[in-house]
């Protein structure tokens, strides 16, 4: 799953905190036997790997791509050149350059450090354990899921994740991808566009890799007994953003034929406001839009500190930029600096060539700019309560041991309202668009989970409860984080999280191998569409525990004009005295909330 957040929280509480060597982005001394029956037959050359711990076949690392160094840095990937000996598939690739927090990498490493590498552009394959001469073909081709991490375009590695139970229970095949992030995958630059032709115009690098890899796929998971006909794209967080940007770009269209966006997103950003913000207008700190270092701002920094020598406009500054090396490019992000919001550059750029520059939500309205395939939107209940354990204005937090919430209504009040706000970027407002533009095959759920433990007195079901990412351990089949896992997934929560486990890989599963959700658990819950119109009807799967009265459909309905409406029937607003200022505080997210809303204008 995604170890660091969690990790992070348990490491922080027994003071395991950032000391030791990042472990994530080391390949495994463990694996350097290869399996003779995992040899396999690419378009770009002979691969071998190895046998999992589930009794399935794995290949680590394995190129899609040049590497985007040198001169092809700011440049579309580039098909990788083929190779003649077998390639021994057995270790991951370098994660790609991104600044280390304690929350990438299991909170193991010095938060501020530079890690990665720009050569990063591999591929890890997972499948059912087959001889050379016994790989499905024809009928028997197995559904392929391609996992896109998250970590906000800005961090993140495919070592953090586990599917190994998940393909062997489900007989499937999982492909997890490593693509740029940061500055090095979203990067507006006029010389750029200037100089580029064709792909190479666009700033999405990122987005560009991930259709790269999809392209390597299609041409070559056949070979690993996947079906190039039957690719389901998923992903959580920037990851779940990242899917929903593939489905409405016209380059992605084809490569895959499902899609799950496990706490995504619809937010675009303009080419114009990635360069150049005029901050007597628009403020670093405010509107969520312009919270984005930009190109400028960048480029001030560096020069500022003597780095360059050259502004944004001037002749030349690419180049300045192009030749040095990604270590110095980024030193300018201190610790202290990095992972405040406002210094990250913008990502998912609207260029008119990979995205659409008016907004995705227009795209999704119009099932003629989408993809047109079956699609999964998700949320977990309290997405927010992950980011605001970590609040100094919400919990008091005494040397890394003791979590104490100053204010226990306040904090369960705004973690309500700000991932109800995600939640209607996220499901209901796109789920409207797609299902209202003419296509149906739209399905969307909410994940409740939170029968966690009291640890130390601090109750965790509260503190964290259904939080950001903590679904990912239930669709992986993955919870075992070492000596931290006693505290969040114990023996107590084991036989319902298991099954609930269970029956989300199922419902993942079927919908990557039949395009809808199912499962055939004892007292499984038929998943139905997301309706038209209507408030009354159900419409989002609530996943849960049997104890929790779930699984089940619920008629909750989350759209951006239903916003204020449902605050306003909450018997606890009334215990909120300045309501706007409240609602555009856990609402800033959403556009133009007020006027859909005809509320606090």
């Amino acid at each position: 799953m995604k170890k660091n957040i969690f990790t992070t929280i348990f490491l922080s509480i027994f003071f395991l905190t950032s000391c030791e060597t990042i472990n994530s982005i080391r390949p495994s001394s463990d694996i350097i036997k290869t399996s003779p029956d995992s040899l396999r037959l690419t378009n770009s050359g002979p691969v071998i790997g190895i046998e999992g711990e589930e009794g399935i076949h794995i290949w680590f690392g394995v190129p899609y791509a040049e590497a985007p160094v040198d001169k092809l840095r700011w440049k579309a990937p580039r098909n990788v050149n083929s190779w003649d000996k077998v390639y021994a598939a057995t270790n991951f690739g370098s994660p790609c350059v991104q600044i280390q927090s304690s929350l990438t990498g299991g909170g193991l490493a010095k938060p501020g450090d530079i890690i990665g590498d720009e050569d990063c552009l591999y591929l890890n394959i997972y499948a059912p354990s087959y001889s050379v001469t016994s790989v499905p073909k024809e009928i028997n081709k197995l559904p392929v899921m391609v996992w896109i991490h998250g970590g906000g375009n800005s961090s993140g590695m495919t070592s953090e994740y586990n599917p190994e139970r998940f393909v062997a229970s489900q007989n499937i095949i999982v492909v997890t991808i490593s693509y740029r992030l940061g500055l090095f995958g979203w990067f507006s630059h006029p010389e750029l566009r200037n100089k580029s032709d064709g792909i190479d115009v666009s700033p999405n690098f990122g987005l560009l890799d991930q259709i790269k890899a999809l392209e390597w796929l299609r041409g070559n998971i056949e070979a690993f007994g996947g079906d190039k006909n039957n690719i389901t794209i998923f992903g959580e967080s920037a990851g779940g953003q990242n899917v929903i940007a593939l489905y409405v770009s016209p380059l992605a269209k084809g490569l895959f034929h499902r899609a799950i966006s496990q706490s995504g997103g619809i937010t675009l950003t303009s080419i114009e406001d990635a360069e150049e913000i005029d901050r007597n207008i628009h403020p670093l700190g405010k509107d969520y839009r312009y919270r984005h270092k930009t190109t400028k701002e960048f480029v001030n920094s560096l020069l500022n500190e003597g780095i360059i020598n050259t502004h944004l406009h001037e002749t030349g500054n690419i180049e300045e930029l192009m030749n040095l090396d990604s270590h110095d490019l980024m030193r300018n992000w201190s610790k202290g600096k990095v992972w405040e919001g406002t210094t990250q550059l913008a990502r998912i750029i609207g260029d008119d060539f990979v995205l659409p520059k008016d907004s995705i939500l227009a795209a999704l309205s119009d099932k003629n700019r989408h993809a047109n395939v079956p699609i999964i939107l998700g949320v977990n209940k309290d997405e927010n309560k992950t980011f605001n354990l970590f609040d100094e204005e919400l919990v008091t937090n005494i040397l890394n041991l003791t979590f104490i919430v100053k204010d226990p209504f306040f904090y369960d009040l705004k973690s309500d309202y700000q991932s109800l706000a995600w939640r209607s970027n996220a499901v209901d407002t796109p789920a409207d668009a797609i299902v209202n533009g003419g296509y149906s095959n739209v399905y969307a759920y909410r994940f409740d989970w939170d029968e966690q433990p009291s640890i130390l007195g601090m109750d965790f079901s509260f503190l964290l409860g259904a939080g950001h990412g903590l679904e990912i351990p239930f669709v992986m089949g993955d919870f075992d984080f070492g000596r931290q896992t006693r505290f969040l997934f114990t023996k107590k929560n084991e036989s319902e999280r298991i099954k609930l486990s269970k029956l989300i890989m199922q419902y993942w599963a079927h919908f990557a191998k039949d395009g809808y959700p199912n499962a055939q658990l004892e007292n499984a819950v038929q998943w139905d569409k997301w309706p038209k119109g209507g408030i009354n009807k159900d419409r989002i799967m609530i996943l849960d525990t049997e104890q929790s009265n779930a699984p089940r459909m619920s008629n909750g309905y989350a759209p951006h004009d239903k916003l204020v409406n449902i605050f306003e029937n909450d018997e606890r607003s009334y215990k909120v005295n300045n309501k706007c200022s409240f609602l555009e505080d856990v609402y800033s997210w959403v556009d133009n909330w007020q006027i859909k809303n005809d509320a606090c204008r």
